[in-house]
């Protein structure tokens, strides 16, 4: 079959670069013609529809704090790494099958390309604020081909109320639903959507292999990957806390932005891309870091690492892991705090994800299969 992939498809985030690579030579071994849909959500969406939908969405404290961070907190303007993003470009279109970035006046011409769209993973369902939303598969037409979501994920568990009966039909519209983690899981419950499977990030399911390459770098050091606006010196206090477990090696920080402070680190790198960092992960001696994908990459390559977890955006899916691996002991709030000393026991967890790689690649066979006949 032909189909459309409805991703996060920039590779600045790195861990949502490695996910759509994985989706997408993941359905090529299964025999279909996969391409990634650059469509850009260019339908103006207001401020106050999005203030509103924060308010409904969180907690009540939840949502002032993630408030005050959007619209009131003084912030440093980053300074956007436009080399990388064209080398990020260039990268896509020439590893994968990528179609010309457009809008959404052009989304029903591409969906006739194809027998199927899946839509995910990583992030798509986070954006549950705006009246027009392509990962719901808003705008797509005509469209009769199959609708299936692949480890959809959102920061969310439940929908504004002015938007839960248009993602109820938005969402009853598709043929078969799987999520990354049990709180979006919610999600889709709490408009009374049937329940979700719950599978496998596309990047446990694919082997990279043909991606790994050494690094240049000889000497050991930890690999930090931090997302957010944590204090320079509580990342000082934790990196603190690292050495005295792993010895006193360099500190490296992989970031896509320019004018992003690390006085904590020994060395910044701005210039790579999202194979680079899996590759630097890999040959790193520890991970330190807040980012779903680093956990996960440093379960599949063996690594110690320890995570933490506070901000509204990311917690739910950090904590999803933790409760979902049972690791209690390295993804925790207050990394300083953790027992690095107690390694991590990666046999154990790799037979969980060996039942988890399993079930979710049958989910998704089957999901293709089960409805191929109805095109």
């Amino acid at each position: 079959m032909k189909i459309g992939i409805f991703t996060l498809h920039s590779n600045t985030n790195f861990g949502g670069g490695l996910q759509q690579i994985a989706l997408f030579e993941i359905l090529k071994s299964m025999g279909h013609e996969p391409q990634v849909v650059c469509v850009q959500n260019d339908v103006s969406q207001s401020v106050f529809r999005r203030i509103l939908g924060v308010l409904s969405s969180y907690s009540f404290l939840g949502a002032i704090r993630e408030l005050k961070l959007r619209y009131l907190q003084k912030k440093t303007l980053r300074v956007c790494n436009w080399d990388l993003y064209k080398r990020c470009d260039a990268f896509n279109y020439g590893n994968l099958n990528y179609t010309p970035k457009f809008g959404m006046t052009e989304l029903p011409k591409y969906c006739k390309l194809y027998d199927a769209i899946i839509v995910g993973s990583d992030q798509v369902w986070t954006d549950v604020y705006s009246a027009v939303n392509p990962f719901f598969c808003d705008g797509v037409g005509d469209f009769k081909g199959l609708r299936i979501a692949y480890a959809a994920c959102s920061a969310h568990d439940r929908i504004p109320f002015y938007n839960r009966k248009h993602i109820r039909l938005s969402l009853n519209k598709f043929n078969a639903i799987s999520v990354r983690d049990t709180t979006t899981a919610h999600l889709v419950e709490s408009v009374k959507c049937r329940k979700p499977a719950i599978v496998a990030d596309p990047t446990l399911l694919y082997d990279f292999e043909k991606y790994i390459k050494p690094v240049n770098i000889v000497e050991p050091y930890i690999f930090a990957y931090v997302l957010g606006d944590k204090p320079v010196e509580w990342h000082a206090k934790n990196i603190e806390h690292i050495r005295k477990t792993v010895g006193n090696i360099q500190v490296i920080v992989l970031t896509s932005e320019l004018n992003e402070n690390y006085p904590w680190a020994d060395r910044i790198l701005t210039g790579e891309l999202a194979v680079d960092w899996m590759n630097l992960l890999r040959n790193s001696q520890f991970v330190y870091t807040n980012s779903f994908h680093a956990v996960l990459f440093s379960l599949k390559f063996h690594k110690e690492f320890v995570a933490y977890y506070g901000d509204l955006v990311r917690s739910s899916r950090i904590v999803g892991l933790k409760n979902q691996f049972e690791l209690n002991d390295r993804i925790v709030k207050e990394p300083i705090k953790a027992n690095l000393f107690r390694k991590i026991y990666f046999e154990k967890l790799d037979e969980k994800i060996s039942i988890l790689k399993t079930n979710s690649v049958k989910w998704l066979s089957h999901s293709l299969n089960k409805y191929q006949d109805k095109l």
